[in-house]
């Protein structure tokens, strides 16, 4: 059992399946998305490729006993390296953990994930008036100075 206070981050379990999806609802509920998580179909394909061994990855941080927050990414292939890339999905903390290390622990160990995979490098994309995630990204990672387009198919 852990210390109480002590933050671990881990693997996602078969086990954590309904505190995930609470922290799955509450980060489709805010930001970009503000509405509904995706359907329930998408919600239990996702789960289970967490859980599978492929390119999709999920960490999550425990602290007194219960989920606090989660990251997800992605690893694939580019075609300017033979090593693959990983490309954080979600980030997400609890609104009771904010502001106390989680987001920047989860990410961290994203990381230490992706080197272990043989990744060479660990991107991502934020909304460009989230001030809050900026400070943490700021003291984690660069910015590329990319701009992203998409198109709906």
């Amino acid at each position: 059992m852990d210390d109480a206070g002590e933050l671990v981050v881990r693997p996602l379990e078969a086990a954590d399946r309904s505190d995930w999806e609470q922290l799955w609802n509450g980060y489709h509920g805010h930001g970009p998305f503000g509405g509904s998580p995706p359907p329930c179909a998408v919600t239990e394909a996702t789960f289970k490729n967490f859980l599978a061994d492929g390119p999709m990855l999920a960490l999550v941080a425990v602290q007194d006993g219960g989920l606090v927050g989660i990251v997800h990414a992605v690893l694939h292939p580019v075609t300017s390296s033979d090593k693959p890339v990983c490309f954080l999905n979600d980030l997400f903390v609890a609104e009771r953990a904010r502001r106390a290390g989680v987001g920047r622990r989860l990410v961290e160990s994203l990381y230490d994930l992706a080197r272990a995979k043989a990744a060479f490098r660990v991107y991502w994309h934020m909304q460009v008036d989230n001030e809050t995630a900026a400070k943490l990204y700021d003291s984690v990672a660069s910015r590329s100075g990319h701009t992203v387009f998409r198109r709906t198919l």
